[in-house]
């Protein structure tokens, strides 16, 4: 999805709150998400795709995540630009295959900006410099994400997040909640956010939501190739402070990003793209611990493992892109070994 930058910085939920009402949702999340190579027959809605949802199902998956992008030349530009007449049919036809597939979608819109590439800024850095702005940039975004909704409601997705890792946007409550009332008017499925992992103690309009969304690129180890226990112990000061955050506002939490690359560094900072060093074990090992961890907490409904591709030909389209998961045999295994699928998929 992005590069990410140095920074301290799954959705839904085996059970979430919904207007008030307690709605119980069959499966625990076994997320991926699913990323579009946007190349004819390859991306979304193609034959490719339909192989890789199998292949999501066979090894116990049922979410999955699809992603649509809006840009922003820079990060305090106003102007958020999308095709706003585009309909989206290759993610309608995405959601039907996923559906045919029997796995459950959530609709994750990210922005997206140059910046991110030319001078290491991220999506926490999107910030007006002026109430004008920030009016006309929740206009813009506002529609972005309604055109997201509508496709979710009109293709039956059953989940959409409203932002991704928005940090600066975090004080700017009052025009959030204006975003969310839109969406809820529009989509009647679950809804949640995907907070920055360090950002989710600060987020205030959670009651607002069905569901605590995090990406959770925790840093767990201050060493590399770290041992389990010490990974262990990097985990268990991540849930000292979410299970507070899950009880003050009676909602459950779900990783809706949860990546890890192959580097010996990846404890120490997951969110870095780059690998000097590989060590392919040790990523399987950061999964396996990463699914033993949230199992042993009830208010953890699940997670989207960050990432897989809608074809097997991504190198060839995209290059070297280290989060990619689905040519990992030990990280499939690990989690197939955690999520037990009982049938195989028709």
């Amino acid at each position: 999805m992005k590069v990410r930058r140095p920074r301290i910085p799954f959705l839904l939920c085996a059970l979430c709150v919904l207007c008030g009402r307690s709605v119980s949702l069959a499966q625990p999340v076994h997320g991926i998400s699913l990323a579009d190579l946007r190349r004819p027959g390859f991306g979304y809605g193609s034959e490719e795709c339909r192989k890789q949802l199998q292949a999501i199902a066979s090894i116990g998956g049922n979410w999955v995540a699809f992603n649509e992008f809006a840009y922003m030349n820079r990060v305090d530009d106003p102007h958020v630009y999308f095709n706003a007449d585009r309909a989206g049919d290759d993610i309608k036809q995405a959601i039907i295959d996923a559906h045919a597939a029997g796995l459950k979608v959530l609709l994750k819109p990210h922005i997206w900006s140059r910046q991110f590439y030319t001078e290491g800024k991220w999506a926490g850095d999107i910030a007006m410099k002026s109430d004008a702005d920030w009016d006309s940039w929740f206009a813009e975004y506002t529609q972005f994400i309604l055109r997201s909704a509508r496709i979710g409601q009109s293709a039956g997705a059953d989940a959409l997040s409203i932002g991704c890792e928005y940090k600066g946007t975090t004080p700017q409550e009052a025009r959030r909640r204006k975003v969310i009332t839109a969406v809820r008017e529009v989509y009647k499925g679950h809804v949640t956010y995907a907070s920055a992992f360090w950002d989710a103690p600060d987020v205030k309009f959670w009651d607002a939501l069905d569901c605590i969304g995090i990406d959770a690129y925790y840093p767990l180890a201050t060493t590399e190739l770290a041992s389990d226990d010490e990974i262990r112990a990097g985990w268990a000061k991540v849930y000292e402070k979410l299970g507070p955050v899950s009880k003050q506002w009676n909602k459950p939490i779900c990783f809706t990003e949860l990546g890890y690359t192959a580097s010996t560094r990846a404890a120490i900072e997951p969110w870095d793209w780059n690998v000097k060093t590989a060590d392919r074990d040790f990523q399987a090992r950061l999964y396996k611990i990463a699914l033993d961890e949230a199992s042993k907490r009830d208010y953890v409904v699940g997670l989207f493992v960050w990432k897989w591709f809608t074809s097997d030909q991504w190198k060839q389209m995209e290059g070297r892109e280290n989060f990619c998961v689905q040519e990992n045999p030990k990280v499939l295994e690990g989690l197939k070994r955690a999520w037990k699928p009982t049938t195989q998929p028709g």
